[in-house]
């Protein structure tokens, strides 16, 4: 996945990244900027989801497809439908009617196993209660994997490195910080997809316990290894960084696909309103669109 330079070369900036405007420390492998994607045929697609609890629709006729090369935001209000098709997406759950595909094939043709060589899955606020340390949980990821114990090991060094918590690797992980603990979460699901793409990277709102460096650091790796020909598909709430970073975005509302599309394509003052009923100005900075709420236009009376 990275070069050992890439980890060696700890404090450099960038200055040039096409899409980010931000300026921070870290490992050049966050900034590498591909000129190159791969065009690969695979995909996780869904056609005709359909999900029901009861006699409550959650999920209607939802048509997604996520692509080797390609950052896939899913956006939406609270309720609209995101994490009951991350569950579908993952596998925890199985829709009412409607299939997914995975490269191809039915995904309930293919065993755990061999889905989780090429497709890692990061779910909001995992419980882990055991007295594990910070490279335990990493090492997880290689659980699928048949490589060498001392590779396993290796990568997951490479792993707690990338995320900054090296020197955390021996600490229970049950004293971390929230955001420690959603950082190394996010090392674990990087170990267990480090072999070369295409696979798949399923992040359920990955960023929410993180700062602002964090943040961005993590969405600079997840357009790094977009580019570099993995398939990452997150929840995210943040219109602004998702119009800045991802590829593609789908607006979910009322459990139905509104919009999908590029960020300038889908992010409009109409569409906006439309999905979380709430006014807004769209500012164009850098060829990016970026949302600025209108004062008084957020239906909260006092």
């Amino acid at each position: 996945m990275f070069s050992r330079r890439d980890l060696q070369n700890r404090r450099t900036t960038n200055r040039n990244s096409r899409r980010c405007g931000y300026v921070f420390s870290g490992s050049t492998c966050f900034y590498q900027l591909i000129t190159k994607t791969r065009k690969l045929s695979m995909s996780i697609q869904t056609e005709l989801i359909h999900y029901q609890i009861g006699k409550k629709t959650i999920l209607s006729d939802i048509n997604i497809t996520i692509e080797p090369g390609e950052f896939h935001v899913l956006m939406g209000k609270n309720g609209a439908g995101k994490s009951t098709l991350f569950h579908l997406l993952s596998s925890d759950t199985r829709p009412s009617s409607g299939s997914i595909y995975f490269d191809g094939k039915p995904i309930q043709s293919l065993n755990a196993k061999s889905i989780a060589k090429q497709r890692a899955v990061l779910t909001q606020n995992p419980e882990i209660n055991f007295p594990l340390t910070c490279l335990d949980i990493v090492q997880l990821g290689r659980f699928p994997h048949e490589t060498s114990d001392t590779e396993n090991l290796d990568i997951a060094l490479q792993s707690l490195e990338i995320v900054d918590l090296l020197d955390k690797k021996n600490q229970n992980y049950n004293t971390l910080s929230g955001g420690e603990k959603q950082r190394a979460h996010f090392a674990r699901v990087l170990s267990q997809i480090w072999e070369e793409p295409p696979r798949y990277l399923l992040l359920d709102e990955p960023i929410s316990s993180l700062d602002l460096p964090n943040q961005i650091k993590v969405l600079e790796l997840c357009r790094h290894l977009s580019q570099k020909g993995y398939g990452v598909f997150m929840i995210l709430h943040d219109l602004n960084l998702a119009s800045r970073y991802a590829d593609k975005i789908t607006f979910l509302s009322d459990g139905k696909v509104f919009a999908s599309g590029p960020p300038n394509e889908v992010i409009t003052e109409e569409g906006i309103q439309s999905v979380f009923n709430i006014e807004i100005d769209v500012i164009i900075n850098d060829n990016v669109n970026m949302v600025l709420p209108k004062l008084n236009k957020i239906g909260v009376s006092v």
